[in-house]
C-alpha cells in the first residue's frame, strides 16, 4: 500500500513540476533602449566636466565623483536655515549631520 501511495505522490509532483517548467523567450531589459547621446558625446561631456572641476576621482579610481564644493560651511548652513524658513531645529537628531 505504501508503494502505491509513493508512486502516486511522485506522479503528482512530477505533473505539478512540469506545469511550471515552461521556458519563456528571454528578452533583455534594455532591448528597446535608444540612447539620447552617442558614446563620443558622453565622453566629451565627461572630459569637459573634469576640465571645469565639476568631477574628480578618488584615490585614482576610474569612477567619477562630484567634486567637493568650495563654499564655506557657514554659507551652506545659512542657506539650509533660509530654505527651512528659519525654523532650524537644533534638537533634531539630524542637526549638524
Amino acid at each position: 500500500m505504501n508503494v502505491k501511495q509513493l508512486i502516486a505522490a511522485v506522479a503528482v509532483f512530477a505533473a505539478a513540476g512540469s506545469a511550471f517548467a515552461q521556458q519563456q523567450e528571454f528578452v533583455a531589459p534594455d532591448a528597446n533602449f535608444v540612447p539620447a547621446k552617442s558614446r563620443a558625446e558622453v565622453v566629451a561631456d565627461l572630459n569637459q566636466a573634469y576640465a571645469q572641476g565639476a568631477l574628480t576621482t578618488r584615490d585614482g579610481a576610474d569612477t567619477p565623483i562630484l567634486a567637493a564644493t568650495k563654499r564655506p560651511r557657514e554659507e551652506v548652513r545659512a542657506e539650509a536655515v533660509q530654505a527651512k524658513g528659519n525654523k532650524f531645529d537644533t534638537d533634531s537628531i539630524y542637526f549638524g549631520a
